[in-house]
């Protein structure tokens, strides 16, 4: 029983999974703690709005760069696509939930009745 559920719980998160979403949520993630916060000389509107400027373009060099870092690996392991990445690890995660799950409610009777 356990192997089906395994297999079961596998084959719908791998297909549910939209790993573009899933890739721009830690993206956006990744940036958010590469781009350093709000510093010193932010005393002025005027000085805040510059640093807001300077910020964000930061951000769009990071992500710019971390996706072009995602096309370089695409290009060179196409038979590991980030995506496909994204769908085993959704799939793994899936499958060890549901064993988990499983095994909380079918609970420890059958562990007891082993015998070593």
């Amino acid at each position: 029983m356990n192997s089906i559920i395994s297999t079961v719980s596998f084959a719908f998160a791998f297909n549910k999974v939209r790993p573009a979403e899933v890739v721009d949520k830690i993206i956006k993630f990744v940036v958010d703690i590469m781009t350093p916060g709000r510093g010193t000389g932010e005393s002025s509107w005027w000085m805040r709005g510059l640093r807001n400027v300077q910020r964000s373009s930061e951000r769009i060099e990071k992500e710019m760069e971390l996706r072009s870092h995602l096309a370089a690996w695409d290009d060179e392991f196409p038979f590991m696509h980030h995506e496909l990445i994204i769908r085993y690890g959704a799939g793994l995660l899936a499958s060890a939930a549901a064993l988990a799950v499983y095994d909380l409610f079918r609970g420890n009777d059958r562990k007891s009745n082993r015998y070593y």
